[in-house]
């Protein structure tokens, strides 16, 4: 296997910022782009690791709706109404299962 060569490479800022925003929507960094764009790799890139900051941000912040809505003080319907916008952003976002487990307890499926 050949030794890996360092370039370097002068680009303007708007290239620059091309690069970012192209390299960002894969979920690479510079070098793994530029070297994907080599390749010719026509290979798609699943949603949940172009996404994964998004991913990642709902599963905090559905640990802490799921955190506040155990707590005493929060009343049934208030609980349900979390639980629904929850759901509702989880859809728009992206398949259900990206996002964890489904909650048992809540399914009305019984």
């Amino acid at each position: 296997m050949a030794a890996n060569k360092r370039l370097f490479l002068s680009l303007s800022e708007d290239d620059v910022l091309r690069l970012d925003c192209l390299r960002e929507e894969l979920g690479m960094n510079r070098s793994q782009y530029i070297r994907y764009v080599l390749s010719g790799q026509q290979k798609l890139i699943c949603p949940s690791i172009k996404y994964m900051d998004a991913v990642k941000r709902l599963s905090s912040i559905d640990l802490s709706l799921r955190t506040i809505v155990l707590k005493d003080s929060v009343s049934e319907e208030d609980k349900l109404a979390i639980y629904s916008e929850l759901q509702e952003i989880k859809k728009i976002l992206s398949s259900r299962d990206t996002f964890g487990q489904v909650d048992q307890k809540l399914s009305k499926e019984e």
